[in-house]
């Protein structure tokens, strides 16, 4: 069986392996997505209970503490509307548009508490199934990317150059190959 044979499967397999795997984690992204939006919307609802908590207590509040509860409740305002405004912005968000919108207003702490108890799904709507379309096609070309860069880098720069390398290791130089020339014709003898 011949080696080269044999590296061309290996690097399909490879390359089916890798395309797989992108799949597998694009079509993931919109259930991270939906979990990150069902723990935005939480947070929301408990930034709201504690500005409302805060506006009960400014109304009680002595002289002296107004001014303090007062800049916990502005805080609380504002806490409020971001959340708000990033839920807002990635539920009428496109598909496609999602990720710039999700990485624009990214809330890291929730995000990393979503990242911590992730639970993967089976998406089969039609985004999630472009998406993973989306990532077997860029892990793919990554792959090949990451491939001829190897490649080059072995081959050295006279790959680079178009010499190739020649049979004792060192630079194939590129020569114009002589005609052929015809074969001479073949004598017939007369049959008598």
């Amino acid at each position: 069986m011949p080696g080269g044979w044999m590296l061309r499967k290996l690097d399909s397999l490879a390359g089916a392996v890798v395309a797989a795997a992108g799949g597998v984690a694009a079509s993931q992204w919109r259930e991270f997505l939906q979990q990150y939006l069902q723990r935005l919307g939480g947070h929301v609802d408990e930034a709201r209970l504690n500005r409302d908590h805060l506006t009960s207590l400014y109304e009680v509040a002595g002289a002296a503490e107004k001014p303090v509860v007062a800049d916990m409740l502005a805080d609380g305002e504002a806490r409020v509307a971001a959340l708000m405004e990033a839920l807002r912005q990635l539920t009428d968000a496109g598909a496609v548009m999602q990720p710039v919108v999700f990485v624009r207003t990214l809330d890291p702490m929730i995000a990393q508490a979503t990242l911590e108890r992730f639970q993967p799904a089976v998406p089969l709507d039609t985004a999630s199934l472009l998406w993973a379309g989306a990532g077997m096609v860029l892990a793919l070309m990554l792959y090949e990317l990451v491939k001829a860069t190897l490649w080059v880098v072995a081959r050295g720069p006279m790959v680079l150059l178009g010499l190739g390398a020649g049979r004792d290791g060192g630079p194939k130089r590129r020569t114009r190959s002589a005609p052929r020339r015809a074969a001479p014709p073949e004598r017939v003898e007369p049959k008598l």
